[in-house]
């Protein structure tokens, strides 16, 4: 696998050169916390972890939500997320193209399945259905109708392998955001 780069600019770079704010993002990654149960889960004070919490948001890694509420959270931003978490962009990126992908591939499943009904019998069969009915004409018609037969068309197999190979990858990328949610 490719060693992922984050580029950090230098706010950034600042605010996660100190272990107490690494520590404070990968806390918030858990879920989003008030500045006094961040205070008591780092054994610091709040003045001490408000500052540092500064430094985070002066970055662009955590933001404050104040919802009209006593209580005021803090929660990582995206930034922050994906410093944290960098496989997570990839997982939706993967999401979004196997699900449009697969759409496409419907859409041409059903444009090829869907035939006109002079085409599936071929040209003759009309020709032997307004003709007067004798011996050759009716031979004819019943080759026809055998071609029609063999010329339907067959199973898309390329287009079932695709949809059930971006249907397991819609999945498994579903299934992995599910499974970091709880």
């Amino acid at each position: 696998m490719e060693d992922e780069k984050i580029t950090l600019d230098r706010e950034s770079f600042k605010a996660l050169a100190s272990d107490t704010r690494v520590s404070i993002l990968k806390s918030l990654d858990e879920r989003r916390k008030m500045l006094t149960e961040l205070s008591k889960q780092l054994g610091m004070s709040p003045s001490t972890v408000k500052e540092h919490m500064d430094n985070l948001s002066k970055a662009g890694l955590v933001v404050q939500i104040d919802d009209g509420h006593k209580w005021k959270y803090y929660e990582l931003t995206r930034k922050g997320e994906s410093i944290l978490n960098p496989v997570d962009t990839r997982i939706w990126i993967i999401l979004s193209v196997s699900i449009l992908a697969m759409i496409v591939a419907v859409g041409d499943l059903i444009r090829t399945s869907i035939q006109p009904y002079p085409q599936m019998l071929g040209a003759r069969s009309f020709d032997a259905l307004n003709a007067p009915a004798s011996a050759p004409v009716l031979e004819s018609a019943q080759k026809t109708a055998e071609t029609a037969v063999w010329s339907a068309p067959a199973v898309p197999w390329m287009h079932v392998a695709a949809l059930a190979i971006l249907g397991a990858a819609a999945a498994a990328c579903v299934f992995h955001i599910m499974r970091k949610r709880t």
